[in-house]
Order: C-alpha cells, then sequence, then structure tokens
C-alpha cells in the first residue's frame, strides 16, 4: 500500500537509538508507527522499553506498556511494566518493575509521577522507576499504609530479578549507595587537599567548599563542560604560555556570581595546583548537585561534616538529636520567620527548613489525594479507555499544578513564587563571623534544598540585610561560649561588623522587600558606625565587657516579635550562677521562661569543650503580657510600701541618736545646751529612688548626714558657738560615721528584702508553669557518635513537651 512505512527488520536500530521516519516512531510492544508529533512522551517511553531489553536483558515478552490494573475510573495506569519473566506476565502475577515517563527535561520529581507509583502499590510491584529524558530516579516500593518508597542507586537488570538472592544483595547494597558514596568522595577530595598541600583540616575544608561552589556554579549557569577533566586537558593544551589558570578563572566567576551572599572577599583564592584541581574534578564530575536528590547530598554532606571536624571546628555544630529535639519543640510553622544569630555550620536552620518542608509536603500530599480523588469520582465505574485516558491527563494536570508548590527554587537556581520557594527565600536567616562557618551553612542549606539566600559572613549582634529586631517568630541558636565583647569591638570596624550603605537603589530595593522595620534598622546601624558593639545593648551599655552568649540572649530576644518564640543553649552558670542573677531577673521581665533541660556532661565533649549546659526555652511578652507585668510591679509595690516604709522608718529613729551624739558624753552636753535654745541636730527625711540598673526592685532608700534644725534669735551668737564647737568635736568621734554606715546598711537591707517580697508578690500574681527535663542521654556520645544504637530520652523528652505546651497561648503544640 503506498504511504505506508514497513516493519523494521529489528526492534531496536544497532545505533542505540530509535527506529524514527520523519515524525513517526517504531513502537515494537504494539508492533507499530506512532505519530509522536504532538506526543513527546511516546519518545521516552519507547526509549526506556529500548534500554530495558537491551541495557537490561529483559525480553519484550515479560514487557508490556500503557497497562492498567484493571478497568474503572478507579484503575491506575503505568507507561511500562516489566515482570520477572514472560510466564509471569503470561499469568498475570505480581510485575516486578513499573516504569513512568514524563516528557521533556529536568529533574524528575517523585510527586509528579502519581500513576506509576500508584500502579505500582496496586499490583505489588518491588521497583519504581520515574524518568525524564535527561533524568531518571528508582525506588524500591515499601509496602503497607501509608506507603513509602526508598530510593537506591541503580535499576535492577533482568539477571537480578531472576535470582531472589542476589536482588536482595543488589537492593540491600544500592540503597545507600549514592550517599555513601557521595560522602566517601567528599572525604576522598578533603584527604587530597590535606595531603597535597599539607593543609590543615579546616583549611583543607574551607578549600573543598570554594571548589564546591565552583561545582554549583557551573552547574546553574549550563556550563558543565567546564567541570570536566576533558575541557581541563583541552585548556591546558591551547596554553603556550600559562598566563591564567583555569580555575583561578572559574573561581572568580563563582565569587561574582555570589557576590550578594557576601561569602568571599575579593582576595579569596582557591591555592592549589592545577593538577589537584584536575584530580579534584575528576572524582566530582560525575555527580550532578542540582539534580540529585535532597536527601542524598543534604546527609552526605552533614556526615563529611561531622566526620571531618569532630574537634577541630567543633564549636560550630551542635549535635544532631540536640538540634532536632529544639526545632521539634519550637515547631515552627509555614510563613513564620526564623532566625539564628550564631548559626555555625546551619544546623538549626537547616532542621527548622526541613521541619516546615515536610509539613508543607504532607499537606501537598493530602491535596493530591484529595485532587486525585475528586477528579476520578467525575468518571463512572464502566468508563471507557478514552474517558480513562482524558481523565489521567486532567489528573496530570492537577498533580503538576499542585506540586509545584514544593519547588525551592527554578531550573537556574533563582528564587520562585510557591510555598516551598517562599520557605527558602523568605523564611530563612542566619548568619556567622567566622567565614567558614557561614560558607559552611550555605553550602550546608544548597545541599538540603536551598534556603541559603538568608544566611551571612556577618557578626550575629549586628542587623543585616533582613535580620533586625522585632522581625522574627522563631529564633534558635547555640552561641559561642566563654568569649567576651568589650569596648574595643566596635560596629564598623571589621568586615563583618560592618553593613554596607549601598545607595538609594540599594536602600529603596531593601525596604521594598522588608518595609520600613528595615529602614529604621539600617539608619540605626549607620549611625552606630565607630560605637563599641556593647552599647547597642541594654546589658552593655557602660560596660566594659559583657559574656557573649549573655549578650545574645538579649540579642535573640530582640529579634523576636511580640509572642515569639525562642530556644538557645546556654552555660549552666547563666541559670544558677549567684554571679548572673542580673541576667535571670532582667530576662525574667521581658519573655516567660517555658522550659530548661539540662544537658548530660558528655553532649559537647566531642567539640573539646568541658562546659555544662542547657536548652532554655524563651516566649517573648505581647504587649498584654508586659502590660500586666508591669501591673504586677505596681501592687507589688503598693503591697509593700506600707510595711517596708514603717522598717524604714523605725531604722531612723532607732539609729539616729547615735548618728548624732555617736554616744560621745562631749558631744551629748553640747546637744543639750542647744537644744535649751531650741535648736537640734537631726536626719534628714530619708527618700527612696527608683531602682536604677538592669534589674527591678524596690529601689534605693537615700539619707543624709545629720543637720541642724530649729533657730534661737535672742542667743544667735551662743548658738553659733555651740554648733562651732560641736563641729570641731564630732570629726575626732568615729562612732558618727560608724553609725550612718550602720544605718544606711541597714536601709540598704531593708531595700533588699522589699525587693525580694516583691518579686515574690510579682511571681505569685504572675504565676506559671516551668518545664524541667534532666535527660539522662540525648543521642550523642563522647566521641560525637549519633545514630539508632545511641541512647537518648529526647524523643520521651519531646511527646512530654508537647502535652506541656498544648495550654499554652501562642505556643504550637
Amino acid at each position: 500500500m503506498v504511504g505506508v512505512t514497513p516493519a523494521p527488520d529489528q526492534d531496536f536500530p544497532s545505533s542505540g537509538r530509535l527506529h524514527q521516519v520523519e515524525h513517526k516512531v517504531w513502537v515494537p510492544l504494539r508492533r507499530k508507527w506512532v505519530d509522536v508529533s504532538s506526543k513527546p512522551e511516546e519518545l521516552v517511553r519507547q526509549e526506556w522499553i529500548r534500554r530495558l531489553v537491551v541495557d537490561g536483558g529483559f525480553s519484550l515478552l515479560q514487557i508490556d506498556q500503557e497497562r492498567r490494573t484493571q478497568h474503572g475510573r478507579r484503575s491506575p495506569r503505568a507507561d511500562i511494566v516489566v515482570w520477572a519473566s514472560p510466564a509471569d506476565k503470561v499469568a498475570k502475577k505480581s510485575p516486578v518493575l513499573v516504569v513512568e515517563t514524563k516528557a521533556g527535561d529536568g529533574r524528575a520529581r517523585h510527586e509528579d509521577f502519581w500513576q506509576g507509583e500508584s500502579y505500582a502499590r496496586a499490583s505489588e510491584a518491588r521497583f519504581l522507576i520515574i524518568a525524564t529524558a535527561t533524568t531518571h530516579s528508582v525506588f524500591e516500593v515499601v509496602r503497607g499504609l501509608p506507603g513509602s518508597t526508598q530510593e537506591i542507586n541503580d535499576w535492577p537488570k533482568a539477571h537480578d530479578v531472576a535470582d531472589t538472592a542476589r536482588l536482595s544483595k543488589l537492593v540491600a547494597r544500592q540503597r545507600t549507595f549514592d550517599r555513601d558514596e557521595f560522602q566517601r568522595l567528599l572525604f576522598e577530595c578533603h584527604s587530597l587537599l590535606r595531603d597535597a598541600h599539607a593543609m590543615t583540616p579546616d583549611r583543607a575544608f574551607d578549600t573543598m567548599s570554594k571548589v564546591l561552589f565552583v561545582k554549583l556554579h557551573v552547574e546553574r549557569t549550563q556550563t558543565h563542560e567546564t567541570f570536566t577533566t576533558e575541557y581541563l586537558d583541552r585548556w591546558a593544551a591551547m596554553q603556550l604560555r600559562r598566563t591564567s589558570v583555569v580555575h583561578d578563572l572559574l573561581f572568580e566567576d563563582t565569587k561574582d556570581a555570589y557576590r550578594a551572599d557576601g561569602l568571599f572577599n575579593a582576595t579569596d583564592k582557591l591555592d592549589i595546583s592545577e593538577a589537584t584541581f584536575r584530580q579534584l574534578v575528576s572524582k566530582l564530575e560525575r555527580f550532578n548537585l542540582s539534580k540529585t536528590g535532597e536527601d542524598v547530598k543534604g546527609i552526605a554532606f552533614e556526615k563529611f561534616l561531622g566526620r571531618t571536624f569532630r574537634g577541630e571546628l567543633g564549636q560550630f555544630f551542635t549535635p544532631r538529636p540536640v538540634v532536632e529535639f529544639m526545632i521539634r519543640a519550637l515547631n515552627p510553622h509555614e510563613k513564620e520567620i526564623i532566625c539564628d544569630p550564631a548559626a555555625g555550620s546551619g544546623g538549626f536552620l537547616i532542621a527548622a527548613f526541613d521541619h516546615v518542608r515536610a509539613a508543607i509536603a504532607a499537606d501537598i500530599d493530602r491535596q493530591r489525594q484529595a485532587e486525585i480523588e475528586r477528579i476520578s469520582s467525575e468518571y463512572p465505574d464502566d468508563a471507557t479507555e478514552e474517558m480513562l485516558d482524558e481523565r489521567d491527563a486532567r489528573i496530570d494536570r492537577a498533580v503538576r499544578k499542585i506540586n509545584r508548590e514544593l519547588l525551592p527554587t527554578d531550573d537556574q537556581g533563582e528564587r520562585v513564587e510557591t510555598r516551598v520557594g517562599h520557605l527558602a527565600w523568605e523564611a530563612i536567616y542566619g548568619s556567622d563571623k567566622e567565614p567558614r562557618a557561614a560558607r559552611t551553612a550555605k553550602m550546608n542549606m544548597i545541599m538540603h534544598g536551598d534556603g541559603h539566600g538568608g544566611i551571612h559572613w556577618h557578626d550575629g549582634l549586628v542587623d543585616v540585610n533582613g535580620i533586625f529586631n522585632g522581625r522574627f517568630k522563631v529564633v534558635v541558636t547555640n552561641p559561642p561560649f566563654g568569649a567576651t565583647v568589650n569596648r574595643q569591638q566596635r560596629v564598623g570596624d571589621t568586615r563583618e561588623s560592618d553593613v554596607e550603605d549601598g545607595g538609594s537603589r540599594y536602600r529603596s530595593r531593601q525596604k521594598e522587600r522588608y518595609g520600613e522595620a528595615w529602614e529604621a534598622s539600617h539608619a540605626q546601624v549607620l549611625a552606630a558606625r565607630g560605637q563599641p558593639i556593647l552599647d547597642l545593648y541594654e546589658i552593655g551599655r557602660g560596660q566594659n565587657s559583657r559574656q557573649t552568649e549573655t549578650l545574645f540572649v538579649e540579642r535573640c530576644l530582640n529579634l523576636l516579635d511580640v509572642g515569639g518564640r525562642m530556644a538557645i543553649i546556654l552555660p549552666n552558670g547563666n541559670l544558677n550562677a549567684a554571679s548572673l542573677s542580673w541576667l535571670r531577673r532582667w530576662t525574667e521581665g521581658k519573655a516567660f521562661l517555658r522550659g530548661v533541660v539540662a544537658l548530660p556532661g558528655e553532649t559537647f565533649k566531642f567539640s573539646r569543650a568541658s562546659v555544662s549546659a542547657s536548652v532554655v526555652f524563651l516566649q517573648k511578652f505581647t504587649e498584654d503580657d508586659a502590660a500586666r507585668w508591669e501591673s504586677a510591679w505596681t501592687e507589688a509595690a503598693a503591697a509593700s510600701d506600707g510595711d517596708f516604709d514603717t522598717r524604714r522608718n523605725a531604722a531612723v529613729l532607732r539609729w539616729e541618736q547615735r548618728v548624732v551624739d555617736g554616744n560621745d558624753q562631749q558631744l551629748q552636753k553640747l546637744l543639750e545646751d542647744l537644744a535649751a535654745y531650741g535648736v537640734k541636730r537631726c536626719l534628714p527625711a530619708w527618700k527612696r529612688a527608683p531602682s536604677e540598673g538592669l534589674v527591678r526592685g524596690a529601689g534605693t532608700t537615700r539619707i543624709g548626714a545629720p543637720v541642724w534644725a530649729g533657730t534661737a534669735p535672742p542667743r544667735e551668737s551662743r548658738v553659733r558657738d555651740l554648733k562651732a564647737r560641736y563641729s570641731l568635736l564630732a570629726p575626732a568621734v568615729p562612732a558618727l560615721k560608724e553609725a550612718l554606715k550602720g544605718l544606711r546598711a541597714e536601709l540598704r537591707a531593708v531595700d533588699d528584702e522589699q525587693t525580694e517580697a516583691m518579686w515574690k508578690m510579682v511571681r505569685t500574681t504572675f504565676d506559671y508553669p516551668v518545664f524541667m527535663s534532666k535527660p539522662s542521654a540525648v543521642g550523642i556520645t563522647t566521641t560525637g557518635d549519633t545514630g539508632d544504637h545511641v541512647p537518648n530520652d529526647l524523643p520521651k523528652v519531646l511527646a512530654e513537651w508537647h502535652r506541656y505546651v498544648t495550654d499554652i497561648p501562642g505556643w504550637p503544640a
């Protein structure tokens, strides 16, 4: 027949491609040519059938395409189904493998492939492949409800599925293959830098981070070919004179790309040889970081950090079990803005990002299932194949639209208007003054799925970008212990304590993003240039120095919006040392103490820190809370003033005679003579000054030295003479000064007692429960090991905590 294209001699050409004639492709399972001009997904499906046969060794007799589990509106369809043998296919046994394909390139997102997973679960297939034209992912389907999947590195071939024991070993080996291999390669690269250039571990890691940033940059700019050994070799061959080194040029481009993030100095270099860079590229070039799952690269990177820096940079790491406990206890929600002003390696921010993203994903999953059910319900149980195809197309569009909310960035790594995009670009903020720690936090966030844009290399005690007072609903941190901030540390004296003016366009852009509160913050920082950082804080003004962790208590409370929640790790001295009682009382007047969880002594042993510490949970007062606190103080003052004023008067009466005559007979005789003229020596009325300093209290009772009272006009000269003799003799009577000192000491004691009484009254009026716990194990050993095998009481503590916060306004359970 004229115009009919004959069937090819072979199902697949030897060239490794599909049989194509103009806009038609040969479909071996249907033994026909199919027009793909309007069906680009057919090309992807047929390419996978070719791979299953040619690369996987499967027979077409054990494969089918466009297969439904049953007929009817609830029947899912799979693009490709593979059985363990042709006999199993004929007998309609459970298949071993399902492949679901989509047109287009880019990463294969698990959530978009609902049909394939539905078919795999309904048919009890063990494996699922999801694929686009350029990438794919492989999963083992975990049975049971709710269903889940476990990503593995590669798909099983025909000789694997034919041998049950071999297949089980293959799966066990591949379940964590990607993660473990990536971690191993990171460690190999780190060791290479350490050995080849005699770098210290921290410097080797710093260089390693820079190389990873270079790789991310070339991936996001679609210049992958520049991060290959082939490219490096071509470059070297073309350079007659070594006027430039390619890795230096790549790093300069990368620095420029990340300039807005403020991660690199203009003078930063890679400081490695061309040979070393080539070795690094040879190890890393086959990994595509932009398309590797967050659970693979994120966890691998964190394990690499822990293995590399257990000790060397331990101060920048908080044990993961403690981090997860604090984040789950704070329970940040979508739309809440989160900050860590002493972010270290970013552990808290990553955990917060993952926590909120998981909640969004769960909600998206509920929406997705509801939409699938809604659309399916519109079709009858005896729906035709054409109707079911229409249903699937509608569901596909709906699912893609819903799933888009899970995207943190676009394909170029830029911000995108989605729920997870908002989380990644608008909700996560942090800073650290150590540049290596800041870069690590940034890279850590990228590895975990982005959210790095709000992390800065900057002193956490000084505002920068979107980090300013009153902006955050959640603040969580483990500030540096043992250090001090003194008056020589000034705003703007260092790169990390300054804030660029940026010009009017910069200010306009920032104001548009953050509002007028940013403008006020920015103006204050600019005005504070040259001033001690201490003077930015109520507890620092007028002081020569303060412990860094105490300043971070105020910093975190300042950063919080009213009613905001915070968790901070503090040395136990902050909680029980008498010398720091002022800090505890100052804090008590700003926020609710919601809980204290004392950490075992070994919690920070791995980081060479011997300090014992606790997790402290605080909730900043709302305006109503602050008003009630002030009212409680007013009531306490009114209730206590009468009794304590009586005691002050009694003290004055009791001491007054000794204060004026010191039990000295000559002074007593002079005072008797003066009394005959109506003149006497007495104490002035005491006055109580308001409480000064950081801590609220009864104030300070002040009383002056004795004064003369009364007049005697008829014998004025005689009175003057007696007064002069008194003034001449009094300095020689030490008991006078001692008596006045004794009176003043007693009045101070009365003040202190009234302060204690007022605090007791306020606490009674403002009474609330405080959660206290002292777990004996928190999931980490003295050597820094964590994991399921390490004892951990924190899950039990967390369950008790959630019961406790159920009745706390503004704290999500």
